[in-house]
């Protein structure tokens, strides 16, 4: 059989291109580091890195709205202990303020320091949050959600929850925890009852008698409101475990990702390097035997 020339000429620039063409992505693969550096290069590989790649997006963004929880729970767990250590300091004052035998110059002294304590307490629980709300600020609140009288509460009872796979509190209740937390009876506020207590210790023609009784009923208002604090401080510590726990498992997620996206689209480079040194003996092959093909004619044989 009669092979054209023209045609021999052919076949081996096609088989020199493809070469070519093998060569350039072996170099291609070894610059980027990557084996599909496009979905033509491996469309089951590409389409399922894409996965995990979405898959990771969504743990990103759990990531970012559980570690602002985390932030704002532990903010809060500070005010509550600031709170309730000025709780603790208005309890020692109403003990004191229970003995009958202060004279009236003793009551006003115990009222001037519970005022102040109460007015600390009120700065502790209007703090805010570092980004525009307040630790206190239930729903949300545009400006302090406890009101200077300390029975309003200027927010919408509630919290503010964050995080999709778990769902954290950023902000908590003030109302609940301070201007109307539930009793036996109904519902107390700790400032309303504090400012009672002030006023009669202030108060030249109150008895020693009528004050110790509202030192005593007082002291009852503000174990409660210490044990209430303590209820929602222990919930956001459990909150903040699982917080913990939970940032944990978005780690190992991410790791698990990475490994399995490099495992589809990386390269193996000791691989790679075979392919293209293959690869360049292959080309200068194919442009040796092309060299040879154009340079024959019938009438170098005549």
């Amino acid at each position: 059989m009669r092979i054209a020339t023209g045609y021999a000429q052919k076949v081996a620039l096609d088989g020199i291109t493809d070469r070519q063409a093998a060569l350039i992505k072996s170099q291609e693969q070894i610059s980027s580091g990557k084996r599909v550096n496009r979905p033509s290069d491996d469309p089951a590989a590409a389409a399922e890195a894409e996965k995990v790649r979405s898959r990771q997006a969504r743990m990103d963004a759990e990531k970012r709205a559980v570690g602002y929880a985390q932030q704002q729970l532990s903010n809060a767990d500070n005010t509550i202990g600031d709170a309730t250590s000025l709780l603790q300091n208005a309890r020692e004052t109403l003990l004191r303020g229970a003995n009958a035998t202060n004279n009236t110059s003793d009551r006003y002294t115990l009222g001037a320091n519970l005022s102040a304590i109460r007015d600390q307490l009120l700065a502790v629980v209007n703090r805010s949050d570092g980004t525009g709300g307040f630790v206190f600020g239930g729903q949300g609140a545009n400006s302090a959600p406890i009101a200077a009288d300390g029975t309003t509460y200027n927010a919408q009872p509630g919290t503010v929850q964050v995080g999709q796979d778990l769902s954290s509190p950023v902000s908590l209740d003030g109302r609940a925890n301070f201007t109307a937390s539930p009793t036996a009876t109904g519902t107390e506020s700790i400032f309303a009852q504090l400012d009672a207590a002030i006023a009669v210790f202030k108060d030249p023609t109150a008895t020693a008698a009528s004050a110790a009784a509202i030192a005593q009923s007082t002291l009852g208002g503000v174990d409660r409101s210490i044990d209430r604090l303590g209820v929602t401080r222990a919930t956001v510590g459990e909150r903040l475990n699982a917080i913990d726990t939970h940032l944990k498992d978005i780690e190992n997620g991410t790791i698990d990702n990475a490994s399995r996206i490099s495992a589809l689209v990386d390269v193996d480079f000791a691989a790679a390097i075979s392919n293209m040194t293959q690869n360049q003996t292959t080309v200068e092959a194919a442009l040796k035997s092309y060299s040879t093909i154009s340079k024959m004619s019938l009438f170098n044989f005549l």
